[in-house]
């Protein structure tokens, strides 16, 4: 997951820094629909393989026979929408831009079903061979075609690379399973995949809208800004959220009956995912204009202010990015389409409220959507596991308290008004350091908990005997 995020992202950022705000604001607007599109192809299925004790070769095929049957439909109504989404966004380019696009969408569904099998016998490492990579040779397809002059097609060169050669080298580490027309096999797993993909189409809801509203009433350009910015602040959860999140869900739902191990494990992967992220997103907040300007350039500057406040969103997103996994891990589907209505509901208010006062209101609505959510996952995981909010705190605070310290230092720094490059040379190791003393003279025991957890959680050993030896 490292290592396909790493690749995307990298393909990202040199797209931005080739074609500019103007014309990458195309790709922003283009990926917000073909995100859309996604949901629809797995309609929650994937999931319920996973959640199900035991899983047949036949009902497995049925699945993959509906997603592929779904991702053909799909990729047809996206070519006839396509029309629709550049008058929607006032950009004829996202028009042309989602003519090539639809054809990966076959490819997508081609994948679901493979990687859900691999997942459920906790097989990742097949998956990993196929991410990174498809991720490589996605990102080096996209790069190439924008400086070949392919401007915002290079996107298409990118998602087509990488969705073919995953679905056919899952297809291959997975031998199949074959599709069939069994379909009544898919009918035990409705009920579960209906609640999942309900809760993630509110998710995509809650997650986008900004980025629905801002190309819609702002302009391509301000959601260039701001979908760059964005894409910082999900780094964390596409990283290391994603990563831990791949290793938890089947980990979860093979412990549903136990307790007391569900909660070691809400233990271990929150104290994992906040000593990994809060640090490395509180320097990005502070580090973001000579950031900004380092990598991206000067050209993206404007989009700083919205990287400092969504890194800090980012941090908090990833922290509790562990709870829907929980849920369906623990076969809770109703409990998880309650929780996204909530959140959808809080989120689209703090993101309309902030338009109304321009884009960077936008991204602070959302930050502080987010923290007013944030009592209601500790309760949640509480009632779920017996893991108190007390400890779940407990858990969080010390990467938190760490991270504070560290970014007053690189605060302090920046008063000397250096050059951003020396800013940086310097800072960066300033802040790391600070960190590491502040954790090493507090919360040591906390420090050498998270070294141990860490390497057990991504251990080359079966992944439910090695979870299963760590205690809470």
């Amino acid at each position: 997951m490292l290592a396909r995020q790493g690749f995307q992202m990298l393909c990202a950022v040199v797209l931005a820094r080739l074609l500019g705000p103007e014309s990458y604001g195309i790709i922003s607007a283009a990926t917000v629909y073909t995100t859309f599109a996604a949901l629809f192809l797995d309609q929650g299925l994937s999931s319920a393989l996973i959640q199900r004790p035991e899983v047949s070769r036949r009902a497995a095929g049925a699945t993959a026979t509906v997603n592929l049957l779904f991702a053909v439909l799909i990729g047809a109504v996206t070519v006839f929408l396509a029309p629709w989404a550049g008058g929607f966004f006032h950009a004829p380019g996202v028009t042309a831009l989602l003519l090539p696009l639809a054809v990966a969408i076959p490819l997508k569904g081609l994948a679901i079903t493979p990687r859900a099998m691999l997942s459920r016998e906790l097989l990742l490492r097949q998956v990993a061979r196929a991410d990174i990579v498809a991720a490589a040779a996605g990102a080096t397809a996209g790069i190439t075609a924008a400086l070949l002059g392919a401007g915002y097609y290079a996107l298409a060169f990118q998602v087509i690379t990488t969705d073919l050669l995953t679905a056919l080298l899952l297809l291959l580490a997975s031998r199949g399973p074959l599709p069939n027309f069994h379909l009544s096999e898919v009918r035990p797993l409705l009920a579960f995949s209906m609640s999942v993909f309900f809760t993630d189409f509110l998710a995509y809801f809650s997650r986008n809208v900004d980025n629905i509203v801002v190309g819609r009433f702002l302009g391509v350009l301000p959601l260039s800004l701001y979908s760059m910015a964005y894409r910082i602040m999900v780094v964390p959860v596409q990283l290391v959220g994603q990563t831990v999140n791949r290793i938890m869900f089947p980990a979860f739902s093979r412990a549903a009956g136990d307790a007391p191990m569900v909660a070691a494990h809400l233990s271990r992967a929150m104290r994992i995912l906040a000593m990994s992220v809060v640090p490395l997103m509180a320097f990005v907040a502070c580090a973001a204009a000579p950031l900004v300007h380092l990598v991206l350039g000067d050209a993206w500057l404007p989009a700083a202010p919205l990287v400092s406040i969504l890194a800090i969103g980012g941090a908090r997103e990833t922290i509790f990015y562990i709870t829907p996994s929980l849920m369906k891990g623990l076969g809770k589907g109703k409990l998880i389409v309650r929780y996204e209505v909530t959140a959808a509901l809080v989120q689209v208010g703090g993101i309309v409220t902030g338009l109304q006062f321009g884009l960077f209101w936008v991204a602070f609505g959302l930050v502080a959507a987010g923290f007013l959510l944030t009592p209601v996952l500790l309760v949640l995981q509480s009632r779920l596991t017996g893991f108190t909010v007390g400890q779940q705190l407990g858990v969080i605070l010390p990467a938190v308290h760490a991270a504070l310290w560290a970014a007053a230092a690189y605060l302090a720094l920046g008063l000397l008004q250096l050059p951003a490059p020396a800013l940086l040379a310097l800072g960066l190791p300033l802040f790391v350091s600070v960190h590491i003393a502040a954790l090493f003279l507090f919360h040591r025991k906390h420090l050498k908990l998270y070294f141990s957890q860490a390497r057990t959680l991504f251990s080359r050993q079966d992944g439910q005997q090695s979870l299963a030896k760590e205690e809470p």
